[in-house]
């Protein structure tokens, strides 16, 4: 039945008033998923009847594909900052349907609130030094220094993937002399430089705690004194969209909660009065901040 509507949905060219069929298929899904109806790996194969143009042609299809070998990866987060849509008549729509989701406007508040907070940072201290973990497309970066031209910002950005350097390094052409670019894994990269923010949107919820608590423990050593780190992960107890984001995106991420994230900075030695939560407006997106 299931399959069904969705090979109905692939042949058709879908407008508007099909959205509320697609939420209730995909709430179905989740459901059947979670009660053992059916498996990961079933979804999966449905998710293939979209069909081979579909899925070169959509950002849901970019998602599922991974050509960079993992979800959410800088094309897709660039696609998402710039609310992309396919130049296909036929697709275009689909991509309209993803833009309406929470998490991607979720993503696209995080670059604001990060742009907001540098902002703010620079007009208090007027020179820092960042560093921007998983930096992917550095478009937030990029839009920073083209409205705030003058500012006294020095950029470092650990990125493991090469391509996502290539593609950020010829978006940020003009600024290179104030932001540098490291290929690096950053559970191996050392550090003798000290920063006065270092910030981390979309990478602490793809770690497990172990993990999350062994670089809050790096990032305390790379930190100014005054400084403060900022770590973004998604809302366990708000985000509307996982179901799309799991079921036809096949994007799963360790969401957590504003406890969760407190006790996870307390287990990495800090104070709970250096601890605070924030979030962008749609409340998908927790901000972990740890103030030095």
């Amino acid at each position: 039945m299931i399959q069904t509507q969705i090979e109905t949905l692939t042949k058709k060219k879908i407008t508007e008033i099909d959205f509320p069929e697609i939420d209730k298929l995909i709430s179905t899904l989740s459901s059947d998923l979670n009660n053992g109806k059916i498996t990961k790996k079933e979804i999966l194969t449905m998710n293939q009847s979209f069909g081979q143009e579909f899925l070169e042609n959509t950002i849901q299809g970019h998602g599922l594909r991974k050509p960079f070998g993992y979800s959410g990866d800088f094309l897709m987060i660039d696609k998402i900052y710039t609310f992309h849509t396919s130049p296909i008549e036929k697709f275009k729509i689909w991509d309209e349907y993803f833009h309406l989701q929470s998490a991607p406007k979720a993503v696209r508040n995080r670059k604001d609130y990060f742009k907001k907070i540098i902002k703010e940072k620079l007009n208090k201290y007027k020179k820092m030094n960042l560093m921007n973990v998983a930096s992917g497309p550095a478009r937030d970066l990029f839009e920073l220094y083209e409205e705030n031209k003058n500012c006294e910002l020095n950029t470092v950005c650990i990125e493991m993937d090469e391509n996502a350097i290539k593609y950020a390094e010829n978006l940020n052409l003009k600024y290179l002399n104030k932001i540098s670019f490291v290929h690096k894994n950053i559970f191996r990269h050392k550090e003798e430089s000290k920063f006065d923010v270092i910030w981390s949107a979309g990478l602490f919820d793809y770690f497990d705690e172990k993990s999350f608590v062994l670089m809050l423990k790096k990032f305390k050593e790379w930190l100014n004194d005054n400084g403060e780190i900022i770590i973004g992960n998604f809302n366990e107890d708000h985000n509307p969209s996982r179901d799309y984001m799991e079921i036809l995106g096949d994007w799963h991420l360790h969401h957590r909660t504003e406890i969760e994230l407190k006790e996870l900075a307390e287990k990495a030695g800090f104070n709970p009065n250096q601890i605070i939560i924030g979030k962008e407006k749609e409340n998908v997106n927790l901000f972990l901040h740890i103030k030095n």
